[in-house]
């Protein structure tokens, strides 16, 4: 909040919070039950220590390139969840809200902001960051979770072929991320 430079954008934040907080609230439901999860909070949290937005742009980044890192992983996982884990709708893209509702302004306010700025070279040094400390709490979690790779990628033949697998759909999120960074403008 104190990033937001006036009251307008201080509600754009108070909206968007507003809408992960459906999210939290939908997503618990389907993952309470799984053991592995409790561990990611912790790391998750590291996140936001290790790479704390510095400007109101990278408050913004950071919730866009967030969303689309996680959007692109479930495209790459979701064929493989069971059942249980798929929210009531079939999908998880309308549950990410990517191009809907808040979203939306959220998007048009950071192209505005980039477009504006002069040197985006910061900008582009914290998404480097953001995507790196992301990879690093999602390897943590594979190489400890071989079960949760097994469930994400439907390998199931075995640690290698799991952990290999689990490389290929971050290796395939990276490409899509790299490639979202430098339509904004920035250097992946």
């Amino acid at each position: 909040m104190p990033l937001a430079p006036d009251v307008a954008r201080r509600l754009l934040l108070a909206d968007r919070s507003g809408e992960f907080s459906a999210i939290l609230d939908e997503s618990r439901q389907h993952l309470d039950s799984l053991a592995e999860l409790s561990e990611v909070e912790p790391l998750i949290g590291s996140i936001g220590s290790y790479v704390p937005s510095r400007s109101w742009l990278q408050v913004l980044l950071r919730d866009y390139l967030l969303v689309g890192l996680c959007s692109d992983f479930i495209d790459q996982v979701q064929g493989h969840l069971d059942e249980e884990l798929i929210p009531a709708s079939g999908s998880y893209g309308p549950w990410l809200g990517v191009g809907t509702g808040v979203r939306v302004r959220w998007d048009e306010e950071m192209r505005a902001q980039l477009a504006a700025a002069t040197d985006l070279s910061a900008e582009s040094a914290f998404a480097r960051k953001l995507v790196g400390e992301v990879l690093s709490v999602a390897q943590r979690l594979a190489a400890v979770h071989q079960d949760l790779c097994s469930l994400l990628t439907g390998a199931g033949e075995g640690d290698l072929d799991d952990l290999s697998a689990i490389t290929e759909v971050m290796a395939a999120v990276l490409s899509l991320h790299d490639r979202r960074v430098a339509e904004l403008g920035l250097e992946p």
